[in-house]
């Protein structure tokens, strides 16, 4: 059954979900065959949430045995779900790859194989699965492309990098693919001696991809660049409306990274009593997610004590 019989034109649709748990108590191989199936249109649409509980689902009913056949389907479910997956359905996992001589079946498998398990392998078992997969079809080309120069991935040096993730954003930019883009631009934002322009392109495609927490992380961020850079007024309009963003979308995290960032524009403009109120608020938090936050807080109260003294 082909993915436009359960989506339409609003996105996702709970059939999906009805069609895996029915197939779970019927025909787990279904089941597998289906995570397997919209694991790109999951992807692709920034998913991952709705991609991780109907692969915990199927996992949990196979278990530590792979179907006869299915090995790259098993790969895909644990790669949706590692997070709650047995570590023996990751080493099974592991196994598959390694055993795996040509290219993958599926499209999506090397993008997602690289950023889930990539960074726990050593960069010439990487490369080796990348090398295999690089003759496949568009998609797949650039989605190696964007591996090649993921920081932490390879061991490319930052020029080749630079160049494999400027490669990979024209091929999705051919294919139209937002999500694509948007990881060759924030990978890249973080290689680049100026990345003001890449962060701003990035913030556009988050905005249209509805990524409110990658939104308000990359407003922090273009944020600071503009601080450090003298612009204080476009900084404070980034920080605040990161904070209206994260405070409507309850990202507390966000939120207190505009705080502390409000804060920071507020001291380099001789606004002290506005600058302790913004880090009030985050020392004030008592949750445990917050703890660098607030330490990063007390940090700059310590330098408005000190620039208070020497006023």
């Amino acid at each position: 059954m082909s993915y436009v019989e359960f989506w339409g034109d609003d996105g996702y649709d709970d059939e999906v979900v009805s069609a895996i748990e029915r197939a779970c108590d019927t025909d787990p191989r279904a089941a597998l065959r289906l995570v397997a199936e919209y694991s790109t249109y999951w992807w692709s649409h920034g998913m991952q949430d709705e991609a991780a509980a109907a692969a915990e689902r199927v996992l949990s009913m196979l278990g530590r045995t792979v179907p006869v056949g299915l090995d790259e389907e098993y790969l895909l479910a644990v790669l949706h779900g590692a997070a709650s997956a047995e570590q023996e359905q990751l080493e099974l996992a592991e196994q598959i790859v390694l055993a795996t001589t040509g290219p993958f079946r599926y499209s999506v498998t090397v993008l997602l194989w690289s950023l889930v398990f990539g960074p726990f392998e050593s960069a010439s078992v990487v490369e080796e699965v990348l090398a295999r997969n690089e003759d496949g079809d568009a998609w797949t080309r650039a989605a190696v492309e964007l591996c090649r120069g993921y920081p932490g991935l390879t061991s490319a040096t930052p020029g080749d990098a630079a160049q494999a993730l400027r490669t990979a954003l024209g091929r999705f930019r051919m294919l139209d693919d937002r999500w694509g883009m948007f990881l060759a631009l924030t990978a890249l934002r973080e290689i680049v001696d100026d990345p003001v322009d890449i962060i701003s392109e990035a913030l556009e495609l988050a905005e249209k991809l509805r990524a409110d927490d990658e939104s308000g992380l990359l407003l922090c961020q273009r944020g600071e660049l503009y601080r450090r850079q003298g612009d204080l007024d476009a900084a404070g309009e980034d920080f605040s409306w990161a904070l209206a963003l994260a405070e409507h979308a309850d990202l507390p995290e966000t939120a207190a990274a505009a705080h502390i960032g409000l804060a920071r524009v507020a001291r380099c403009s001789g606004d002290l009593l506005t600058a302790r109120e913004h880090l009030a608020v985050v020392v004030s938090r008592d949750s445990e997610d917050l703890e660098d936050a607030r330490y990063e807080a007390m940090h700059e109260l310590n330098l408005l004590i000190n620039s208070e003294a020497s006023a």
